[in-house]
């Protein structure tokens, strides 16, 4: 499970991954960037970033990063020259925004490189999960929308159940741009979340997937098997046949590959998020990031990659 700062968008940033196997895009043939003086401020190193609530140890973390970090647009210059030079890498503000925010949550310096580098690393295509969510719809927004979103989830797990609301209110008001699926990874050792998983699954096959979800989030302390049977009588549904489902096992197999599944595609707690196969790999599920990070994964694929940038 998460922590509860991480999933409130406090970004406790700790226990991530080091910086080693990925490194930004190849530089392109352009000749080298200007060279330019020294920023002497925070906000010379990013102009145009908004730096307003972050103290000045935060400001200069993030001003100490944007003049080390390399931009991944193929152009040889770092995220502040890029900002200072007006060159014309479109995802530089983006980035600079990202770094803003990520040091104003109180990243250190080493913190935030880490950070930054599992995050671009995430896009490539070798670290995306192929998730199967062939049996598992129907999803929530528009089955048009361009980029799948999975969601791994335990309908016991008390942080997936305050990140429920404002996850489906984000898909619902983006149902356009982006789909939710659900895929069930039940903490096994909180009571029953092995028989509500499957029952969520049964729910599936009987038409009634995302009802059943809302009854076992409204009810996380209440899903014994005689509750489970409950829910599916109140939806309509025989409650006899899904206990007889529990009893078999019939969608155990199903629950325990969703899980292997997750495993495998590096799933650390509850929620996990993927963007077209990609774990979101920072620590804050706020509105802000979740449209920060889809707004890069829709311009990844307009792109196939990152914007072009050509250095001056």
């Amino acid at each position: 499970m998460r922590t509860t700062a991480a999933l409130l968008s406090a970004l406790a940033l700790s226990g991530l991954a080091g910086c080693a196997a990925h490194a930004p895009a190849a530089p392109t043939s352009a000749a080298p960037a200007r060279v330019l003086p020294p920023p002497a401020t925070p906000e010379e190193a990013l102009p145009g970033i908004p730096l307003d609530g972050l103290d000045d140890a935060q400001k200069a973390v993030a001003s100490e990063v944007a003049q080390q970090a390399f931009l991944y647009c193929g152009a040889p210059r770092t995220l502040s020259q890029s900002l200072r030079d007006g060159g014309g890498c479109q995802h530089a503000r983006r980035m600079g925004r990202l770094v803003a925010r990520l040091a104003g949550a109180g990243a250190s310096r080493e913190e935030l490189g880490r950070l930054l580098t599992d995050y671009y690393a995430s896009f490539d295509r070798p670290k995306r999960a192929a998730l199967d969510v062939s049996g598992f719809g129907p999803p929530l927004g528009e089955a048009s929308a361009k980029v799948t979103l999975v969601e791994f989830s335990d309908f016991t797990c008390p942080y997936c159940q305050l990140f429920r609301p404002a996850l489906e209110k984000f898909v619902e008001e983006r149902k356009e741009r982006v789909k939710l699926f659900y895929k069930p990874f039940p903490i096994e050792s909180h009571p029953n979340a092995l028989e509500a998983a499957q029952a969520g699954e049964w729910a599936r096959d009987q038409g009634i997937f995302w009802a059943m979800h809302d009854s076992l989030f409204l009810h996380p302390h209440a899903v014994s098997p005689d509750e489970l049977v409950g829910y599916a009588v109140e939806l309509g549904k025989d409650g006899q046949a899904l206990r007889e489902a529990l009893e078999q096992g019939t969608y155990l197999v199903k629950v325990r590959a969703s899980q292997a599944e997750a495993r495998a595609a590096g799933l650390r707690g509850t929620p996990t998020l993927y963007f077209d196969g990609r774990r979101l790999a920072l620590p804050d599920f706020s509105e802000w990031m979740l449209e920060f990070t889809l707004q890069d994964e829709e311009e990844w694929l307009e792109h196939r990659g990152w914007g072009r940038d050509e250095a001056r």
